[in-house]
C-alpha cells in the first residue's frame, strides 16, 4: 500500500495504487520519527509501505534523502534493532565494501519500538539463478568476514557460534515431541516429524565433529538469514554491486550459515588470502555444516507455529526440511 500527498488535477493511472492521505504526511509513524533525526525533513512525495506487522514494519520514503532520494524507514523491535544498529554502525562502515548508507537510529520509547534509516536499496532482487549475482554475493562475503573478524573482537554481538544452532536443535527438537500429540496430524506427518527428531538425536551426538569444524576459520560478522529477499543488486558506472539487508539474526561465529548458499570458487580466491592456513576442503565442509545450521533453525522457527493448534503448511514444509537435512548429513559423512 502507498500513501502520498494529495495533489490538484487528474493524474495518470497505473498499475500501482497510490492512495491520497487524509491527515498531514508528516503525522505519519515514519516522518515523525525521522524529523527527530531530521529536524527540517520535508514532505515525501508519497510513503510506500514494504511490510508491516503488528509491531514491525518497513516503509519506503519518496524525496525526503538527497536528491529527493527515497529513505527507507524500518521500525523494529529493540531486542533486535541494537543488532542491526551496532553493525551499521560500528562493522559495516569499516568494511572495504560497498554497503548501505546508514542515515540514523531513533528509539521511540513511548511505543517501545526502534527505527532504523537506510538508504534505498532499490527493487532489484539478488537472484540464485544469476551467475553473475552469485558471484557478486560469494566476493561480498568473502571480504566481509575476513577484513570483519578484527573488527567484531572488540564489539558486543550475539553469539552466532555452533552453541546458538544446537539450542535452536534441542527446541526444535522438544517443540516437535510435543506435536506428536497432536490428534489431527496423519501418520505421514508423524513420521516425518519424528523422523525430524531423529535427526536431531543424531546431530547432536555429532555436535562436536560439526563445531570442530567451525573451529578452523576465525570468528567473525555473519549475516545469519542470506536469502534472495534479503539481498539488492543494483547496476551503475562502476557495474553491478550487492547490498544486504535485514540484519537482525547476525553475530558473532564462523561463517558456515552464510556459506551454505554461495559460489564457493568465487568465494575462495577471496577468503585465501587472508586464511592462509586454510584449504578449499575446510571450506567446502563449513558451507555443509552451514546448511545443517540454517535447516535447524528452520525447523525451530517453524516448529514454534505447530502449537498450540495444528497448521497444515508448517507441516509441509517439514517435509521439505527434513530432506535438505538428510541430504546435508549424508554430504557430510
Amino acid at each position: 500500500m502507498r500513501v502520498s500527498r494529495s495533489s490538484q488535477g487528474a493524474q495518470p493511472m497505473s498499475d500501482r495504487t497510490t492512495v491520497p492521505i487524509e491527515t498531514p504526511v508528516l503525522e505519519h509513524p515514519a516522518m515523525r520519527a525521522l524529523r527527530r533525526l531530521w529536524s527540517r525533513c520535508g514532505e515525501p512525495m508519497e510513503i510506500e509501505t514494504l511490510k508491516q506487522k503488528s509491531r514491525t514494519a518497513v516503509y519506503r520514503l519518496t524525496g525526503v534523502g538527497s536528491g529527493k532520494s527515497a529513505v527507507i524507514a524500518k521500525r523494529c523491535l529493540p531486542d533486535t534493532a541494537w543488532v542491526e544498529r551496532t553493525v551499521y554502525e560500528e562493522i559495516l562502515p569499516c568494511l572495504p565494501i560497498r554497503s548501505l548508507q546508514y542515515y540514523g537510529f531513533v528509539d521511540d520509547e513511548r511505543e517501545q519500538v526502534c527505527w532504523l534509516f537506510l538508504e534505498d536499496a532499490g527493487k532489484a532482487r539478488y537472484s540464485a539463478l544469476t551467475p553473475e549475482h552469485r558471484a557478486l554475493a560469494a566476493q561480498w562475503f568473502a571480504f566481509a568476514h575476513t577484513c570483519a573478524a578484527p573488527i567484531v573482537a572488540g564489539i558486543r554481538l550475539p553469539d552466532r557460534g555452533p552453541s546458538h544452532y544446537l539450542a535452536h536443535l534441542q527446541f526444535a527438537r522438544n517443540t516437535l515431541r510435543s506435536s506428536l500429540s497432536i490428534p489431527s496430524l496423519s501418520g505421514d506427518e508423524l513420521a516425518t516429524l519424528q523422523a525430524i527428531i531423529a535427526q536431531c538425536d543424531l546431530l547432536e551426538l555429532r555436535w562436536n565433529r560439526l563445531a570442530a569444524c567451525c573451529d578452523a576459520i576465525p570468528s567473525t560478522l555473519v549475516h545469519g538469514d542470506f536469502q534472495p529477499k534479503n539481498a539488492r543488486v543494483r547496476s551503475g558506472p562502476e557495474g553491478m554491486v550487492i547490498f544486504l539487508l535485514d540484519w537482525e539474526h547476525a553475530g558473532r561465529g564462523g561463517p558456515a550459515p552464510d556459506l551454505a548458499d554461495l559460489d564457493l570458487t568465487a568465494y575462495w580466491p577471496v577468503a585465501r588470502e587472508s586464511w592462509r592456513g586454510v584449504d578449499i576442503g575446510a571450506i567446502k565442509r563449513l558451507a555443509i555444516v552451514g546448511k545443517i545450521f540454517r535447516w535447524l533453525a528452520a525447523v525451530s522457527w517453524e516448529g514454534a507455529s505447530l502449537l498450540p493448534r495444528y497448521e497444515e503448511r508448517p507441516i509441509r514444509r517439514m517435509r521439505y526440511y527434513h530432506d535438505q537435512l538428510a541430504a546435508a548429513i549424508k554430504e557430510l559423512q
